[in-house]
């Protein structure tokens, strides 16, 4: 997050309600998991409760903050004493805290949000209609990040923007859907007859990841449908709280334990899933493979991928994901802050590393990693810069 933006989303205070009245006939438990990020968490509650539908229910589980997240929720909690809080004294992870949210909930509908999201007027709606056709069983919107086809090209570049994107797309697509095999629980709303029927997330996925994945798998098996709401546009700013884990690489260990966990429980390997492709992004991919193709032969180009095995098909280079596991596999992350990203980037370099490309989508890197960027301006060199396709640094020709 750029200071600026953090500074401000620091200085908020406490919202108000501002109530209105519903029209999905479905009342709503809202369940939010709390620890650190309290910049993050003042955005989304200040946004959420800005357009609050009479009769819903909030429920924030907070994990063991050491910031000033739990001062916050306290003044929130004594503002509106409708508001359920938690404190636990130790994180006990994304799946355990969501299980004492859902076990509190009274509502007809439950739905899973993150504190790193901004959930403008018209989102819950929207996911609501959706449940009221019994064959969906797990309904989730689109976003500017996530990990599969539920993220689509968002343009916007301000908060502003982004309420007249939200507009425009519930406009264009209306409540129309499209089947998918999981749902990031970032977002997600499902029927309480269905969480009764499928039951509380797994919990041996410590921390946090893979618990979405094995939730859909139990989803689908109980024979009920997975969709995302095109419609629906929830912006996420992404692994707020699991960032943290990356500066130590406590991050790698959690993913790769979980990976483990999920595939002996189902006996499969696991695989990233598959991303929307629309013309627009096919033609990035072909621009992005042809500035590859300029670079010495042999040379290892790291992409700031988001998983997509695509975009490191060079012809005569070798492309890696960053950030990535210690297996080369991509991270199914980001870094925790700037530093992180540095330190990532140097281990990599000093393996053999040759380039960093920067796919034109995520630019916005340079933007919030400041470290990363005023690394490399000052210990790299930019080998080529196309705004509509990507920047390249070369590392190996770093200025040390």
């Amino acid at each position: 997050m750029p200071e600026k933006t953090l500074q401000t989303a620091l200085a908020l205070p406490a919202p108000f309600i501002t109530a209105r009245a519903p029209r999905s006939a479905l009342r709503a438990s809202i369940l939010l998991v709390t620890h650190n990020g309290l910049a993050y968490t003042k955005m989304c509650l200040t946004t959420l409760l800005a357009d609050w539908r009479e009769g819903d229910e909030l429920i924030v589980v907070d994990n063991a903050s050491t910031d000033s997240t739990v001062d916050f929720l306290r003044t929130l909690g004594q503002r509106h004493p409708s508001i359920v809080l938690v404190f636990n004294e130790t994180n006990r992870g994304f799946a355990a805290a969501n299980n004492q949210a859902l076990a509190l909930a009274t509502g007809d509908a439950l739905i899973l949000l993150n504190n790193d999201t901004l959930p403008l007027p018209g989102w819950s709606e929207a996911l609501l209609e959706l449940l009221q056709d019994a064959r969906n069983g797990l309904v989730g919107p689109v976003t500017n990040r996530t990990c599969n086809e539920a993220q689509i090209d968002a343009p916007y570049r301000a908060v502003a923007e982004l309420d007249d994107f939200c507009r425009a797309r519930a406009l264009q697509w209306g409540s129309q859907t499209s089947e998918i095999s999981m749902l990031a629980m970032f977002c997600v709303a499902m029927r309480r007859d269905v969480f009764q029927k499928v039951g509380p997330l797994d919990e041996q996925f410590e921390v946090g990841m893979f618990e979405d994945d094995d939730y859909a798998r139990r989803v689908r098996a109980a024979g009920y449908r997975i969709v995302c709401a095109e419609g629906a546009f929830v912006h996420h700013f992404g692994q707020a709280s699991f960032g943290e884990l990356c500066a130590d690489g406590h991050y790698d260990r959690v993913l790769e334990g979980n990976r483990a966990r999920f595939e002996r429980k189902w006996k499969v390997a696991w695989q990233p899933h598959a991303r929307r492709i629309t013309p627009e992004y096919e033609a990035l991919r072909e621009r992005i493979q042809a500035a590859g193709a300029t670079l010495a032969a042999g040379a290892r180009i790291l992409v700031v991928s988001k998983g997509d095995e695509a975009l490191l098909r060079f012809p005569a280079q070798r492309g890696d994901h960053f950030p990535q596991a210690e297996d080369g596999r991509y991270a199914n992350g980001y870094p925790a802050d700037g530093a992180a990203a540095v330190a990532h980037l140097e281990k990599l370099r000093s393996a053999g590393a040759a380039y960093l490309l920067i796919p034109q989508p995520a630019f916005w890197w340079l933007d919030h990693y400041t470290a990363l960027r005023e690394h490399l301006e000052s210990k790299a060199i930019l080998a080529l810069h196309d705004e509509t396709t990507c920047r390249v640094y070369h590392l190996r020709g770093a200025r040390d």
